[in-house]
């Protein structure tokens, strides 16, 4: 286990970077500012990728950061994230009752991959900022960028 994090910041954007990878959304770049600058979704639906999976990873992206860090709140660029995400999976269900769903999902993912977003978050929190690359290398995975 990864010692505790004590900047929610850090483990908040950190959620967001792992989870954009594990879904095969390349990150851009990274900071404990709040930012976090991913690829955009034409490229995934570019690649042949259903609009339905992009649509869920993006969602998942967007809520895993407050999934990770309770005491944080979902920024502007979250919600619009999460509130597009909603509008290119097109589902048929009400918009409320996919996000209480894609919430779920989100937490799920976080409990999953707790130990990854810690380390990443760490590493985040000593250097303020990271590449997109320098994420990858961290997480140890390859988006395809």
């Amino acid at each position: 286990m990864t010692e505790p994090i004590s900047n929610e910041i850090a483990l908040h954007e950190a959620a967001h970077c792992v989870a954009a990878l594990r879904h095969g959304i390349g990150v851009r770049h990274v900071s404990v500012d709040g930012e976090v600058a991913l690829n955009p979704p034409g490229d995934l639906l570019e690649q042949g990728r259903h609009h339905g999976a992009v649509a869920l990873g993006y969602a998942v992206v967007a809520l895993a950061g407050q999934a990770a860090a309770h005491t944080t709140e979902m920024s502007k660029s979250d919600q619009q994230l999460l509130d597009h995400s909603v509008f290119l999976g097109s589902w048929g269900d009400d918009p409320n009752i996919m996000r209480r769903a894609l919430s779920a999902l989100a937490a799920l993912f976080v409990i999953d991959h707790r130990e990854e977003i810690e380390k990443l978050a760490l590493v985040l929190d000593d250097r303020r900022s990271m590449s997109g690359a320098e994420v990858q290398q961290v997480v140890g995975v390859w988006s395809g960028d």
